[in-house]
């Protein structure tokens, strides 16, 4: 009996080692993350540059997921974004293809670019990983763990890439819907319709509620926290 009991465990346990991603934080806590997508257009680029400064003028954290094209096309914006202390810069994949629909080799392709491109900026990288689309599965995150990356989802989207949707309703919405631990999910690059005014609005009643702003990194550090407490 000690051969095939020991055969479950072994395969038992590495099923529940394997990866998963990361949808939000502590729900006990009141730490919450502004994430923003820089996704490539069809010119490759797109920037909201009121986004960035108000964040700034703010003092406001965020984590930005920039793609390979993105950074090609908008250089001087991706070193700005990694030059600023409050932000922390992940992969968002290199041309934001649909990677579940891709073997192994060219996810690592689309990664590794990314990675390098990164790296070139310095100061900002962050070993966290977006998939484009939201499309995720067990073997994306596990190539993505391979390379030393954690992927990171969302569990409150913003809807800002919707041109139906108001400043006012974005704002109220988000504000709305927000807990503990979420990770919120906008976009840098012009996608986000509305997102630039109603940012303001969005800060101030996340903070009103008693939420601290925080980049991702701080939300897993936070939950790692957690997770010790429990075990004890």
């Amino acid at each position: 009996m000690k051969g095939p009991v020991f055969l479950f465990l072994l395969c038992f346990g590495s099923a529940l080692a394997q990866p998963s991603p990361f949808f939000h934080g502590d729900r006990a806590g009141k730490e919450v993350a502004l994430t923003f997508d820089a996704c490539p257009t069809r010119s490759g680029g797109g920037w909201d540059e009121e986004i960035v400064l108000f964040l700034k003028t703010s003092r406001t954290p965020a984590t930005f997921f920039l793609s390979g094209k993105w950074m090609q096309s908008e250089p001087a914006k991706a070193r700005e974004l990694a030059q600023e202390a409050l932000f922390e810069l992940g992969n968002h994949s290199f041309s934001h293809p649909h990677l579940t629909a891709m073997v192994d080799p060219d996810i690592r392709k689309e990664l590794e670019a990314t990675e390098r491109l990164l790296a070139a900026l310095g100061a900002g990288r962050a070993p966290l990983f977006r998939p484009p689309f939201g499309e995720w599965d067990t073997r994306l995150v596990g190539v993505a763990a391979q390379l030393g990356l954690t992927t990171i989802q969302y569990d409150l989207a913003s809807g800002d890439p919707d041109p139906g949707i108001d400043a006012r309703e974005l704002a109220d919405y988000v504000v709305r819907q927000a807990k503990g631990g979420s990770v919120i999910v906008f976009h840098v690059n012009g996608r986000g319709w509305h997102t630039a005014e109603a940012l303001p609005e969005i800060v101030s009643g996340l903070r009103r509620r008693g939420f601290t702003l925080v980049r991702v990194s701080d939300l897993l550090a936070g939950s790692d926290r957690a997770a010790s407490r429990n075990r004890e």
